[in-house]
């Protein structure tokens, strides 16, 4: 959650009332949507949205976009919205994914501080209340398999899990490396649909991506379909691939999977079983 904290705030003339009472179930609002609904100028619906946020009822987020402020947030206006709401609201094209999305699915324990949104638009990270957002540009070819879930009664992007897990592989840098993976396929093993999971793996094109996938599902006793194995084997990269590229270059080479594990299995294990 995300925490709003502002000086008393003032006092509404009754048609700020009557603005904010009409706008109020968006929770988020632009200045255009200010604008359409006084049939104003573009000019004045800023200075309005201005106001409002100098009185306490109006918290900008961004540009052109403010949180509205409810009455029951009290006289000091201490109020908190869910923070992939605020994501949501912050870019067209998005979907909450790696960290965050595996701990939204419950596939790792570990809290993230950041909120991870993947988007095909470029957009700027920010911190938001206090709370870190950062973009990462995908290519348009990878910008698929999520779906809306309800999150403090609002629909939000987010990847599936196996998606999830997919994302993650290919960017272990916001996922936690490759220890929290395999803490979200030993939580969802049960769930995960395998054939998904692999065809996700192959269309994003990206063969380390399959070698660590089908390495992890051998290490965790996964049972793979016969035709599932041959289309991990026929979809692996060339060269050999790091099996954590957050982590140094060094360990064993192994030529079933052509990685380089360069993580103490002991590690793997105490997270594995």
């Amino acid at each position: 959650m995300v925490t709003k904290t502002n000086n008393s705030r003032k006092g509404l003339s009754k048609k700020e009332s009557v603005l904010l009472s009409k706008l109020s179930s968006k929770k988020i609002i632009n200045i255009e949507d200010i604008r359409s609904e006084l049939n104003t100028t573009y000019k004045n619906a800023k200075k309005i949205a201005s106001k409002l946020n100098k009185k306490g009822w109006l918290d900008r987020i961004d540009r052109g976009k403010y949180l509205i402020i409810p009455l029951e947030a009290g006289e000091k206006s201490i109020y908190t919205e869910h923070e992939f709401v605020i994501a949501s609201n912050l870019i067209s094209n998005y979907y909450i994914a790696f960290l965050s999305a595996l701990n939204f699915h419950g596939m790792t324990e570990q809290t993230p501080f950041t909120v991870f949104v993947a988007t095909t638009e470029r957009k700027k990270n920010r911190t938001i209340h206090d709370i870190p957002y950062n973009f990462i540009k995908i290519d348009k070819k990878k910008f698929f398999g999520y779906e809306k879930y309800a999150v403090a009664s609002s629909q939000i992007n987010i990847s599936v899990p196996e998606k999830t897990i997919i994302d993650s592989l290919d960017h272990l840098e916001y996922s936690g490396g490759i220890i929290e993976v395999v803490k979200g396929l030993k939580e969802k093993r049960d769930e995960l649909d395998i054939h998904k999971m692999v065809n996700y793996a192959v269309k994003i094109n990206n063969g380390a991506v399959v070698k660590r996938l089908h390495y992890l599902m051998d290490f965790l006793n996964f049972d793979i379909p016969n035709d599932v194995e041959k289309k991990l084997i026929n979809n692996y990269s060339d060269s050999y691939s790091l099996l954590d590229n957050t982590l140094s270059d060094k360990g064993k080479y192994r030529s079933k999977w052509k990685l380089r594990i360069n993580i103490k299995t002991q590690d793997l294990l105490e997270e594995g079983y």
